[in-house]
């Protein structure tokens, strides 16, 4: 399959959608909080200016295949998902009698995430996610690439990553680009390493 790596600024707006039905394709908490956040997770991503963003186009079809964001401080990303009070407060209301396990594990994570960020000069690639029906050609491990040498240009000298440790196909895909595994940990739910790589 012929594809072009491009950035996130250059995707037209009203494809924001075929972003978040990628990412629904991937088990982690963002896409269990059900298509409305990870909708407006991209929106809010798409926006921010401290976001380098990259995404994987077919050739031929022109179709998005995949992609990958990354932010020096991810944590900013999913706080600004209280901006909007009423819709923020209706969904964790829905999220709160129809799936509490996720709620909870969305507690944990929030206080987790706090500490995770710290070091001056380092980026966490926070998401890369390829299409199901486009996986197993090795797209995931190029966007991932994509992200390291734009962060490496603007002045980035790590990069950090956390991956859930049954998720094979993105730790291999992670550890071929250069990281090493820092540590694993546990976050509720969540059985995840701690992944780094020097830019």
């Amino acid at each position: 399959m012929n594809y072009t790596i491009l950035n996130l600024k250059e995707l037209p707006v009203e494809l924001l959608p075929r972003l978040a039905e990628i990412h629904m394709g991937d088990r982690g908490l963002l896409s269990k909080l059900g298509y409305p956040f990870v909708l407006r997770y991209f929106e809010i991503a798409y926006k921010d200016p401290r976001v380098i963003g990259v995404f994987a186009q077919d050739n031929n079809s022109g179709e998005v295949v995949g992609y990958g964001i990354a932010s020096p401080e991810p944590e900013s990303l999913t706080s600004q998902l209280t901006n909007d009070k009423s819709w923020f407060i209706r969904q964790i209301i829905k999220l709160f009698f129809t799936r509490p396990l996720v709620f909870i594990q969305l507690i944990i994570s929030s206080i987790t995430i706090k500490g995770q960020m710290n070091e001056v000069g380092a980026i966490e690639c926070v998401y890369f996610s390829v299409d199901p029906k486009f996986r197993g050609q090795k797209i995931g491990r190029t966007i991932q690439k994509a992200l390291m040498d734009e962060s490496r240009k603007l002045g980035y000298k790590k990069m950090l990553a956390s991956i859930e440790t049954w998720n094979k196909a993105s730790l291999s895909a992670t550890l071929s680009n250069g990281f090493t595994i820092a540590k694993t940990f546990r976050e509720g739910q969540y059985h995840r390493h701690r992944m780094e790589s020097k830019l």
